[in-house]
């Protein structure tokens, strides 16, 4: 009988876990990234960078920008991602102006590329899992910060 009543009291307890459990997301599934992209409303083109690795093309608010997949192994079970998007301007940034949106921002970093054109980036440690509704939430304040930069540069 107290087996009985100690199994309905366990459970009782772990039965919410249950029901509000949800599968964990890692980079080593480009696929699931990609339809969680375009369950946001962003598309989400496949492709293989410059290593052999896989990335997304997406955009937002008209400018393009990609995800990067690292920590891979032969191309296959990456660890973790990074959000990324270069601004070609005529004239360039300066160091000063790259640095200052970097002491003002979390999350992202601008540095310059060999032209003197920002490159944004935000990284994001999936390695493990996350839940699709972290990464969403990684997706928007990736989308924030690209947009407070473009705001940034004037561009």
């Amino acid at each position: 009988m107290f087996n009985k009543s100690l199994l309905a009291v366990v459970a009782l307890v772990l039965a919410p876990l249950g029901a509000n459990a949800q599968a964990l997301v890692d980079a080593s599934d480009v696929d699931i990234i990609a339809a969680l992209v375009q369950d946001e409303g962003y598309r989400a083109v496949i492709g293989t960078d410059g290593v052999g690795d896989p990335m997304i093309t997406s955009s937002a608010n008209g400018y393009d920008f990609d995800i990067y997949f690292y920590g891979c192994t032969d191309g296959e079970n990456c660890r973790d991602v990074q959000f990324s998007v270069t601004f070609d301007m005529e004239d360039g940034m300066s160091l000063t102006r790259a640095q200052d949106f970097n002491l003002e921002k979390r999350w992202a970093k601008v540095y310059l590329d060999e032209d003197s054109d920002p490159v944004l980036e935000m990284d994001a440690n999936l390695y493990g899992g996350v839940s699709a509704t972290n990464f969403e939430d990684t997706l928007d304040w990736w989308v924030i910060l690209m947009n407070d930069f473009i705001d940034y540069i004037d561009f």
